[in-house]
Parts: structure tokens; C-alpha cells; sequence
């Protein structure tokens, strides 16, 4: 289980480099096939060229979040099942 959540680590990690790779690529390419028109036009261009790149770098992040969230949350169960058997362990004292 512990390989998996790293290699995914990895992977989710080199998609989001990837994808700012992504949003330079497409703001530079739109950018020079918009500059012709203008200006304005290669720059609004290269927003939107960048856009795909930018909802690419969302997606990865909120992988990377819940993720996060998930370890956490393994965590916190772990804490809470060994509270759980101590208190188990204090009542049977207790019961006598």
C-alpha cells in the first residue's frame, strides 16, 4: 500500500510539472499565432492557450490534495483505534 501512495505521489507530481510545461507551450504558441492580428488579439490568445495548461495544473492539484487528506485520515484512524483499545483496557480495570 505504501509503494502505491508514492509511485502515485510520483506520477501525480510529474503531471503537474507537465502540465505547467503545458500552459508556457500553449500561452507561447497561441500567443505567436495570434501576434499577426495584434497585440490585444496575441495576448488574449495566449490566455486561453494557457487556460488548458492552467485546468490541467487544478485537476493534478486536487489530486495531490485528496491525497493528502486520505494519509491523514489513515492516520487519524490509526489514533483513534489505539484511544479506543485503551480505553477498552481502562474500563476492565475499573470493572472490579
Amino acid at each position: 500500500m505504501l509503494m502505491k501512495n508514492r509511485s502515485f505521489d510520483k506520477i501525480v507530481s510529474f503531471m503537474q510539472g507537465a502540465s505547467w510545461g503545458l500552459v508556457i507551450l500553449g500561452a507561447y504558441l497561441f500567443f505567436t499565432l495570434f501576434y499577426p492580428f495584434g497585440l490585444i488579439v496575441a495576448l488574449i490568445g495566449g490566455f486561453f492557450g494557457a487556460s488548458i495548461g492552467f485546468f490541467m495544473v487544478i485537476f493534478f492539484e486536487m489530486a495531490h490534495i485528496k491525497q493528502e487528506m486520505y494519509k491523514e485520515k489513515i492516520k487519524h484512524t490509526e489514533i483513534l483505534e489505539k484511544i479506543l483499545t485503551q480505553i477498552k483496557k481502562d474500563e476492565k480495570l475499573f470493572d472490579n
